[in-house]
């Protein structure tokens, strides 16, 4: 699952009067994930000296590919689009080749509800589509630039003040209707409904195209076919920055002059900017000078409302191209990755991560055969997002209120230190194309402050 990296130094922009003479660096991007790597290669690109510190012992931040058992597998950010176009303007760049899922475009689909598992008919499926369209229905007015979250303000806080579950039941649905799109909602959320403000369902109707179909390709469907890190790689390979791993943040300190980064075991590292791509869950742990705005560290501690789980399965069999929901069920949905005569790869995903233990095979067998009847396991893997010291937590989701409270503080950047994460990028936040977008954008702000 590890990034072989490349890294090279270039002799830094000598027309700038804005860089610090004393610095060992132009530019410290802190995070070696999508949104660090992109605003590091296009700092170098712009002719400053870049380093790159990751905490981890490895790049990518909350994408990881992995093997399993032979099949490659995304445990953290996966699925891509045309509909997200930074990410898919690299992948153009690179002239790399992407693949499908088989569950995005199921043979079956079945849903759990309330204990009872049934495969849909074209009937109900037509039934749940028509129900999403009447959830959304607002989503042109109250989101008419989706990339802007809150230029049609009054509509937009107005969509912030409510949850999905209060949402669901203030529309005109079917009990059928409502019992699909629960699960759903839980699944793009990553955690109950209740905790997902309308807005932001609104915001990934919107950006997916404002259809079903096209969302649903859009998060679901397309995947690079050699995998995130060949991405990752290619852009680190183009841009060159230094780069040094195993080297978590204690301190970033705006000293006027420069900024001086401490690392845990003390190191001091100096640079003319620096670009934090730190998840926001994990900026209360690290001690900015100034500080941040108070309520970015209370929501950072509060965490965001991205808390479930991903997992893989391996089970015995072909089981079929299939795609399953639940709505009391430890997942809330299931798809086919891979089918072999022997073995089906199936891809799950849970709202809460008390629900299953991931380590107890009993517990997983019964968990998918909520939604795929008769399923045997064979293996799982999965990874712990939520107790990564450098994530403490899957894609980012707003909770309720903070698009009203909170909104500009997210944004709001300090002197030299800049921000760039996923977490907080327009459109599709919490995606790789969001966290490339707010790189990018990261380090065009920093070449106007260096007077390239």
């Amino acid at each position: 699952a590890g990034v072989t990296v490349a890294a090279a130094t270039v002799t830094s922009a000598s027309s700038s009067v804005s860089k610090s003479a004393s610095s060992e660096y132009d530019v410290i991007v802190i995070g070696g994930g999508f949104a660090g790597v992109a605003a590091a290669r296009d700092s170098m690109e712009n002719g400053y000296k870049t380093l790159i510190v990751e905490a981890r012992n490895r790049m990518g931040g909350r994408t990881l590919k992995t093997d399993f058992e032979g099949t490659p597998v995304e445990l953290g950010g996966f699925w891509i689009h045309h509909s997200q176009p930074f990410v898919w303007a690299e992948k153009e760049r690179y002239g790399l080749e992407i693949t499908e899922t088989p569950g995005a475009m199921p043979d079956v689909m079945m849903m759990n509800s309330e204990g009872q598992l049934n495969t849909l008919t074209l009937e109900q499926i037509e039934e749940a589509i028509e129900g999403w369209h009447k959830l959304v229905a607002p989503g042109y007015e109250v989101l008419p630039r989706a990339w802007d979250l809150l230029f049609n303000r009054d509509a937009a806080l107005k969509a912030d003040s409510v949850n999905v579950a209060q949402q669901i039941e203030a529309t005109d649905l079917t009990e059928f209707q409502k019992s699909y799109l629960k699960p759903l909602a839980a699944t793009q959320v990553h955690g109950y409904a209740e905790t997902m403000p309308y807005l932001e369902l609104l915001r990934w109707n919107q950006c997916g195209g404002g259809s079903f179909t096209n969302l649903m390709d859009s998060v679901g469907r397309y995947y690079l076919q050699d995998g995130s890190d060949k991405l990752l790689n290619m852009m680190i390979e183009d841009g060159g920055p230094d780069i040094r791993l195993s080297a978590p943040i204690k301190a970033i300190e705006d000293k006027g002059s420069h900024v001086e980064v401490t690392t845990v075991r003390g190191e001091k590292l100096t640079a003319s900017v620096v670009i934090s791509t730190l998840p926001m869950n994990v900026l209360p742990s690290v001690s900015f000078l100034p500080p941040l705005p108070a309520t970015v560290i209370d929501r950072g501690n509060e965490r965001h409302a991205g808390s479930g789980f991903k997992m893989y399965a391996k089970v015995k069999g072909d089981v079929g191209n299939l795609l399953s929901v639940g709505t009391s069920t430890a997942l809330t949905y299931v798809a086919t990755c891979k089918q072999t005569r022997d073995y089906t790869i199936l891809v799950g995903f849970g709202h809460d991560p008390q629900l299953l233990d991931m380590y107890d095979d009993d517990a997983v067998q019964a968990a998918l055969r909520e939604l795929v009847p008769d399923v045997q396991l064979l293996s799982t893997i999965a990874y712990d997002w939520n107790n990564d010291p450098y994530a403490k937590g899957t894609w980012c989701t707003y909770r309720q209120g903070w698009a009203s409270k909170d909104y500009d503080a997210f944004s709001s950047e300090s002197g030299r230190i800049f921000f760039a994460s996923g977490d907080h990028g327009e459109g599709w936040r919490g995606f790789i194309d969001g966290a490339i977008g707010s790189g990018i954008r990261a380090a065009q702000r920093v070449n106007k402050l260096l007077g390239g």
